[in-house]
């Protein structure tokens, strides 16, 4: 992985985080909403994985916003 890459993903969880903790959820809450691991979710805010477009179509729904609001970064 490139070094660009990388700071997309860190930007990526960064707003993913700061949505998460507006919205008052915790990673199980937002889990218990999509069909996505909580262990993934926090993955996802650390910047360790790649999340694919299924992915960020269900973390919206978890989160209850558009999924054009997870790539507002």
């Amino acid at each position: 992985m490139v070094e660009e890459d990388k700071i997309y993903l860190k930007k990526f969880g960064e707003n993913l985080e700061r949505i998460k903790k507006e919205k008052n959820l915790s990673y199980r809450k937002i889990a218990a909403n999509c069909n996505i691991e909580f262990a993934d979710i926090k993955r996802y805010v650390d910047g360790k994985i790649n999340p694919t477009l299924l992915s960020l179509a269900d973390l919206a729904k978890g989160l209850g916003i558009e999924p054009k609001e997870l790539l507002d970064f």
